[in-house]
């Protein structure tokens, strides 16, 4: 398929239909910040996405989430060392998901679509933040569980406040779920990238592997949405807040378990290599 580039715009280029988009300045460091948390989101993917592969076809390992990937990264050689630059790499890509809010680097306006795409950077900086926290304090020896279990989440969980909060929450998990999906339908993530740095080859793995982990973990996301919801309907067992590794369990729990959470491992190992060609080839205007 041939690439096509705009005589007026001279950084746009159009493959396959999607041209790349004109998106406003940031300064330099702001794509350090983004490529780094693509980087590692993407590294943090692709060991969850691969243990939740290895396990399906009996080659062993436990089915574990984001902060499993982390506590892996920490057993290898230099695990200290690592998970210091895992989390400054995440506090990067949080900074980077709140200047995307703030700044309006994506374009998207300040309408009522505009400030909801807007919101949504901004709470996904906040749990890779606190993911960036749980990487940091493994680093120097601790486990801070910030977010998980406790009797004092229990006991929040278990009033109507605490039930009224899942259930937005659960709501809201998986309206993101949804919207993950026709992301990955749309495909738009494409405008995002530098097509004119990329191969032909490059171009259609970023496209099938973006569609196919943008729309696994659009699925995760309903499953962990539901399990909030259930939670408030079936009251709270032990005050833990459902996550990927749950959405995980509950998919190898089904008929076919093993073939679906095959299916579901390299899905999040697609999403893995979308962030990973994120960090590489997405576009910045970078001022000056």
């Amino acid at each position: 398929m041939s690439v096509s580039s705009s005589q007026s715009h001279p950084h746009q280029t159009t493959w396959r239909g999607f041209t790349t988009a004109e998106l406003p300045e940031v300064p330099h460091w702001i794509e350090v910040a983004g490529r780094a948390g693509h980087v590692i989101k993407g590294v943090v993917y692709m060991i969850v996405g691969f243990v939740a592969f290895k396990l399906a076809i009996g080659a062993g390992g436990q089915i574990s989430g984001a902060r499993g990937a982390i506590r892996e990264i920490g057993n290898q050689p230099f695990g200290q060392t690592l998970l210091a630059v895992t989390a400054i790499c995440l506090f990067g890509y949080t900074a980077w998901r709140w200047v995307q809010a703030l700044r309006d680097t994506e374009g998207v306006g300040d309408d009522l679509q505009g400030i909801i795409k807007r919101l949504g950077y901004a709470m996904s900086g906040a749990a890779y933040a606190f993911l960036g926290v749980y990487a940091a304090t493994r680093a120097i020896g601790t486990d801070f569980n910030f977010i998980g279990g406790g009797d004092t989440t229990k006991s929040y969980l278990s009033t109507l406040p605490g039930q009224i909060v899942l259930a937005i929450a659960g709501a809201i998990v998986i309206g993101t779920g949804f919207f993950f999906i026709y992301k990955g339908f749309v495909a738009k993530f494409m405008r995002t990238y530098n097509l004119a740095a990329m191969s032909d080859t490059v171009r259609k793995i970023a496209l099938y592997a973006g569609r196919m982990g943008l729309m696994t973990r659009g699925v995760a996301f309903i499953i962990i949405g539901g399990f909030l919801i259930s939670s408030v309907v079936q009251g709270i067992n032990d005050g833990e807040i459902s996550g990927l590794s749950d959405a995980l369990a509950a998919i190898a729990a089904q008929t076919y378990g093993k073939v679906l959470l095959a299916i579901t491992g390299f899905g999040l190992m697609c999403y893995a290599i979308h962030c990973l060609l994120k960090g590489w080839f997405r576009r910045f205007n970078v001022t000056g």
